[in-house]
């Protein structure tokens, strides 16, 4: 009887450390999705894409907790000061949280670092690139005078195949770290790509960190592991990188998801890519 006893206690001890357990975890969670709703992402799509291209993304945002405004812009119609001025005036009317982060692809980067000719709305804590055009885009040197081209992306899409631009093009006060893609093609490119540009070429002097993941530039946004790597930068500052898959001092190389699955838009019709 005695040693009944003793072992009721133990199992009634046992399952009080685990309820125990269990409610510091969802206290735990209910904190972090409390932090995430007094945090603002701001979306930016790429050059040729519209806000739907960022759909998959946000609503992963959402479901983990965070508010998110998605910038409208197209470049044909207006020009990257135009753009960019529009961007702090739609960040000042649409972010009502004391803090945000900004999430852009491609084209979407440029249009952030031009802003910082000014200045940013205040509250502005980190930015995460993806698949940013750092550097003059080779593809957009072959095509820059081609007239389809140049209607097609206007002023911006001549701006990305120079030198000079970029040599002006203010670097970013606030944290920024970068996530590039590698999922490429070798019929305009030697050097290891995205598809749309390489991927040496979205590094940048001042990134807090950098990520490379197997993903092209057109859909990267859409990878599941994509999401997780920026939000860890939006909450941590850093990519959290394995050690053993540990490239270069700033970031690394990790693997293809393979349980995100197919990419949404590749089962969709083709959609000319972001520059």
């Amino acid at each position: 009887m005695l040693r009944f006893s003793r072992k009721l206690i133990s199992l009634v001890a046992l399952f009080g450390a685990c309820a125990g357990t269990v409610a510091a975890d969802e206290a735990a969670a209910k904190a972090v999705r409390t932090a995430r709703q007094d945090e603002t992402v701001v979306l930016l799509q790429g050059m040729g894409r519209g806000r739907a291209s960022l759909w998959v993304l946000e609503t992963r945002l959402k479901t983990a907790g965070f508010r998110t405004v998605n910038f409208p812009y197209v470049t044909h119609a207006r020009s990257l000061d135009q753009l960019s001025d529009d961007l702090v005036k739609f960040i000042k009317d649409n972010v009502k949280t004391p803090t945000y982060c900004v999430i852009a692809h491609s084209l979407g980067n440029v249009i952030v670092r031009n802003c910082f000719h000014k200045e940013m709305p205040p509250g502005l804590k980190r930015i995460v690139m993806l698949a940013p055009p750092n550097r003059p885009a080779d593809l957009a040197r072959a095509l820059k005078d081609n007239p389809v081209y140049r209607w097609f992306t206007g002023e911006s899409g001549q701006q990305l195949a120079s030198d000079e631009f970029y040599r002006n093009l203010p670097v970013p006060t606030a944290e920024f770290g970068v996530i590039a893609g590698d999922r490429g093609q070798s019929i305009t490119f030697k050097d290891p790509n995205d598809g749309v540009i390489t991927v040496e070429s979205t590094k940048l002097d001042g990134m807090k960190a950098w990520v490379l993941v197997h993903q092209a530039h057109t859909f990267i946004m859409n990878s599941r592991q994509v999401a997780q790597l920026a939000i860890r930068f939006i909450e941590h500052g850093d990519f959290n990188v394995e050690p053993e898959h540990a490239a270069t001092e700033t970031g690394g190389t990790l693997n293809y998801d393979i349980e995100d699955g197919p990419d949404p838009d590749e089962l969709a019709a083709p959609v000319m890519p972001s520059k």
